[in-house]
């Protein structure tokens, strides 16, 4: 009810829209009613490979040059490439290193993570715990699909939200 014969307003649902660096452009899909809707997971991987070039890559290449990712300031995690398909994989955000092994095929690369998970392990034991792909546009590694594993053999695909890319430093 409103006093003084004023009409009521119907107050709509206001809608903030942020303002996104260009690599996370694929990231907010606007639907015909105007509700933005941000792609996770398998939808953003997806909506990636519609929006990249991608460039072949050999194993000379990943190994001499340094692949870094950072998330925010301060934070640097980074991909190391041997000659002999394996590498070492550091996330920042985790403060650890994992064992990692590689694989190109056609132009992707298939990495594969190891780490001794600290829960639910009490003999220790080594797992494979994410698959990843990725594919390089000219400049950047960037994850087009992952698959993580819990130690009791369960998978899923984790919902991602933002576009990874590790930039290619040269040595």
């Amino acid at each position: 009810m409103c006093s003084c014969g004023q009409k009521a307003r119907q107050q709509e649902p206001e809608i903030k829209v942020v303002d996104k660096s260009q690599s996370e452009s694929p990231l907010i899909e606007k639907n015909d009613n105007q509700i933005i809707k941000k792609k996770v997971g398998e939808e953003l991987f997806k909506s990636i490979l519609d929006t990249i070039t991608i460039n072949n890559v050999n194993v000379d290449f990943l190994t001499r040059n340094q692949w870094i990712y950072r998330p925010f300031d301060n934070c640097e995690s980074f991909l190391k490439f041997q000659e002999n398909e394996i590498g070492v994989s550091y996330n920042c955000e985790m403060e650890e290193e994992y064992e990692m092994t590689y694989r190109i095929e056609g132009n992707r690369v298939f990495i594969a993570e190891y780490d001794i998970p600290h829960v639910d392990n009490t003999e220790q034991k080594k797992i494979k715990y994410r698959d990843d792909t990725y594919v390089y546009n000219g400049h950047s590694l960037i994850l087009i699909d992952s698959k993580m594993y819990s130690i009791g053999g369960r998978e899923w695909i984790p919902e991602i939200e933002v576009v990874i890319e590790y930039k290619r430093k040269k040595y």
